[in-house]
């Protein structure tokens, strides 16, 4: 099946919709702990080397030196921000707890911060799973390569599921606790509440397996109920796929507090 090409799975030919089976995914044991050890290592680890490198700088005296640490905490900074965000959207995702899963059904998607968000209030599914870029970090050598499989270890995702919401500012208070209502993503409708989405990270805390199962699941749900849904190999189509189904005409307005 071509990746763009919705899942119709439920529909027999001729028939009416049938049933589909709960699908839910917890995080696999062994992903968690290293994301997890990975991420304390990241973030206590480059504060000591940007600390060790200004004072061994600074004692030195000399300008060159100087600069060049000065520019290596730079980048430093940039780096811990990400990953403290990356670790921010794993905790709002599973609110910190493996044993917590999210489950497509024929209720709708019940994720742990939202509870059940019911198919009504759903109107489009777009997943992206990005072979291109796994397989050119895996390729990678060197400093730069060890970097960014480093990076995708802690949480910078190559497959992502997006669940698109008709009342985002409603699912932000809704969200429990509210320190992650971020989470939920929000753009500007005019006349309408304001279009909202949740992305789910599938390939970073999930097995494989697990991953693609939660993504087909939320595909064919949609497909039973006649809901836009598709899947790509690039995140560059998502824009234009939420243009077309979330009636805004420009998709990058963010919006909320």
């Amino acid at each position: 099946m071509n990746a763009n090409e919705p899942m119709n799975p439920g529909v027999p030919d001729g028939g009416a919709p049938t049933g589909l089976d709960p699908v839910t995914v917890k995080p696999d044991p062994a992903r968690w702990a290293s994301v997890v050890r990975r991420e304390r290592l990241t973030l206590i680890g480059t504060v000591v080397v940007v600390v060790a490198l200004e004072v061994v700088t600074s004692l030195l005296g000399r300008l060159g030196p100087i600069i060049i640490a000065h520019g290596v905490t730079i980048v430093a900074a940039f780096y811990f921000f990400a990953v403290l965000r990356f670790r921010r959207n794993r905790l709002a995702q599973t609110l910190g707890d493996p044993d917590r899963g999210i489950t497509v059904s024929d209720a709708g998607v019940d994720v742990p911060l939202l509870g059940l968000v019911r198919w009504d209030e759903i109107p489009a599914v777009y997943t992206v799973y990005d072979q291109a870029r796994a397989d050119r970090y895996a390729q990678s050598g060197g400093i730069k390569g060890f970097a960014e499989r480093w990076t995708q270890a802690v949480g910078s995702a190559n497959h992502y599921l997006t669940v698109a919401l008709q009342d985002g500012p409603a699912m932000r208070q809704r969200a429990r606790p509210q320190q992650f209502r971020r989470w939920v993503k929000l753009w500007a409708r005019s006349g309408a509440p304001d279009f909202g989405a949740i992305q789910i990270i599938g390939d970073v805390y999930y097995s494989d397996a697990d991953a693609d199962r939660l993504d087909r699941a939320l595909r064919a749900q949609a497909t039973r109920r006649g809901l836009p849904n598709s899947r790509s190999a690039t995140m560059l189509d998502q824009g234009e796929f939420f243009r077309t189904n979330s009636g805004i005409a420009v998709f990058d307005g963010k919006t909320g507090v």
